[in-house]
């Protein structure tokens, strides 16, 4: 089996567990993905935390981080996450190791891969709750993957079709170009515009506009985040569990930052545009 059937069959797969959890009602599937996707790619950035002497207590970050989805789940309010970084520092003041490490990077995983990822089940709940199609959902995840699609094919075109490019984060990202950004860009504002008009109808163009370059511009960043991590310990990928793909980091970092600005625009902002 070649490499890009390989690729295809893995991407296909995830794809439709992704789907799956997202368009069945009952939220506890997307539950069970939410942790099993949170605590693999908490233990892969632990795992790259350690190349740099950083030793974090790995049974306590993934438990707290795997608390997130669960407290979300059994109590319908996220007032509780409040409590998972208390415990970060009283077991740093417990163990007076490395606190000025320990405290900082913990929290900043907390943060990173407990607190963002659960964005997508608490979309899930919200949209339950406002009685609003799956779709809504969906549509964060499914820019995404356009962004992330065409900017890799459009930057692929310019630097081995036309042999023309410009590097966009050299240091931190070197195959990523400014022309594969523009073009992930430009495609997924058009998609984003195009969907949202059909669901939010009242919406003026302008916003949607906005929004998808918003979004976009998180994607990118999501992405640079955790390159920014591997480039540091001099790791391709965060591991190698799905072929051609990389780790659960890795198929998660543009979601980490898109899924939750578009959360907060629906719940928040979109409310005082209407």
């Amino acid at each position: 089996m070649s490499n890009f059937i390989q690729r295809c069959l893995i991407g296909s797969g995830l794809g439709v567990i992704v789907i799956l959890a997202i368009f069945i009602k009952n939220p506890l599937l997307l539950l069970l993905l939410s942790l099993v996707w949170i605590g693999f790619a908490t233990f892969e950035f632990l795992h790259m935390l350690t190349l740099k002497n950083i030793r974090l207590n790995r049974f306590l970050i993934i438990g707290l981080n795997l608390a997130f989805p669960l407290i979300l789940y059994l109590t319908r309010t996220p007032m509780w996450f409040l409590v998972l970084p208390v415990i970060v520092f009283i077991d740093a003041l417990i163990k007076q190791e490395s606190i000025y490490l320990v405290i900082p990077f913990s929290l900043f995983t907390l943060f990173y891969l407990g607190f963002l990822p659960t964005h997508l089940l608490l979309l899930q709940m919200w949209r339950l709750q406002q009685k609003l199609p799956a779709w809504i959902v969906f549509f964060p995840v499914l820019f995404t993957w356009i962004n992330d699609t065409f900017a890799y094919a459009i930057g692929n075109l310019f630097v081995k079709v036309i042999k023309w490019s410009h590097k966009l984060a050299v240091r931190i990202s070197p195959n990523k170009t400014v022309e594969g950004f523009c073009g992930g860009l430009v495609v997924s504002v058009i998609f984003a515009i195009i969907f949202l008009k059909h669901f939010y109808p009242s919406i003026p163009y302008q916003i949607n506009l906005i929004l998808g370059i918003v979004l976009s511009l998180g994607a990118q960043v999501g992405d640079l985040v955790e390159s920014s991590f591997k480039r540091a310990v001099n790791l391709k990928d965060s591991s190698n569990i799905f072929p051609g793909h990389g780790g659960f980091l890795d198929r998660i970092d543009s979601l980490l930052f898109t899924i939750p600005l578009f959360y907060y625009f629906l719940v928040y902002l979109l409310p005082r545009l209407l």
